[in-house]
This record gives structure tokens, sequence and C-alpha cells, in this order.
């Protein structure tokens, strides 16, 4: 006898399981309109008692098909009952749509601020970046500077050398063209007789 109970409450699981795996795929979504809100019933019906209200834009699960210009549905508190079908969509109402826009533009403006905060830091780098370009490009030009009068400089003194040399060269040259001229006629000629052949 226990056992036959036990197989009884195991095919009763069993049944439970598989009823509710078939009518899971069967839910449909649907969605309160954008009333304030409604009052859901016991039954297809305002004969019905009232058993709770549901807010605007409140996504329900739909679980059977009009009767009576009602539904039957499931709220997120997992309460069960009947509402009018008209107050029914499959889409948003747009109390959520504009909260779900509210909520993307709130995220969009955040990210924008946070470019503009690096856009601005990237602005003040820009700028120490050019001003350290400015100063390097001054101490380019100086530096060119100082060696155009460096080399301005070495020209002449190479000049100044060249000069030097030249007038040294000169200076012996003509010297020795004197010497050459002048010691001939200082140093005496020896005079050779005839009488000294014989």
């Amino acid at each position: 006898m226990k056992n036959l109970l036990k197989i009884f409450c195991i095919a009763m699981v069993s049944f439970t399981f598989s009823a509710n795996a078939q009518q899971t795929p069967e839910t449909k979504i649907g969605f309160i309109s954008d009333d304030l809100f409604i009052y859901f019933h016991a039954g297809p019906g305002t004969q019905y008692r009232i058993l709770g209200s549901i807010n605007a834009g409140e996504e329900v699960q739909v679980l059977s098909a009009v009767e009576d210009d009602y539904i039957q549905i499931q709220d997120a508190k997992n309460r069960k009952g009947w509402i009018d079908a008209s107050y029914l969509s499959d889409k948003q109402g747009l109390r959520v749509v504009l909260a779900e826009l509210n909520e993307e533009l709130a995220d969009k403006s955040k990210k924008i601020s946070d470019l503009t905060n690096k856009l601005s830091d990237t602005s003040s780098e820009l700028v120490s970046t050019k001003q350290q370009l400015n100063a390097v490009q001054k101490e380019k030009e100086q530096i060119a500077d100082k060696f155009a009068e460096a080399s301005s400089v070495l020209d002449e003194q190479d000049f100044e050398i060249k000069k030097t040399w030249f007038i040294y060269g000169a200076s012996v040259l003509v010297i020795g063209l004197l010497l050459g001229l002048i010691m001939p006629k200082l140093i005496p000629k020896k005079s050779y007789s005839s009488s000294s052949w014989g």
C-alpha cells in the first residue's frame, strides 16, 4: 500500500512538472496600457471580486485567451487574475519607454561628460606640448645663431692666419731676392792676369 502511495505521489509530481513545462512555451508576455492603474478580478468580468490593482506599464504573463472581453494574466507578484483585454498590449507603455529613454539619456550624458573631461585634459596636454615645442624651437634658433656667429669668427680667424702666412712667405721671398741681388755686389771678384798662365 505504501509503495502504491509513493508511486502515485511520484506520478503526480511528474505530471505537475510536465504540465508546467507545457504551459511555459505557450506563455505570452504583455504590458498594461498607460492608464494609471487597473483592477484585476477573480474571474472574467466586473461581477467577480477585485483581487488588487496593477500599475501602468507593468509586465505581465498572459495565461488565457480573451473571454467576455477579459483575459487572465499573472503579474510580477505571481498574482493571477482577469483584466479588461483592452488594457493589455504587446508593446511596452510610453511610461516604461520614457523611463528607459531617460536612463539611456542619463548614461549618454555621463559618457559625454567623461569625454568632455578627457578632451579638456587632452587640450591641456596639447597646450603644454605646444609650449614645450615653442621653447625647443627658440633654443634651436639660439643655437643656430650661435653656430653662425662661431662660423663667422672661425672664418675670420682662418683668413687672418692665411694672411699672416702670406705676409711671411712674401717677406721671405723679398728678402731672398734682395740677398740674391745685393750679395754678388758685396763680394769682390778675383782678377786673373794673363801672366799667371805662363
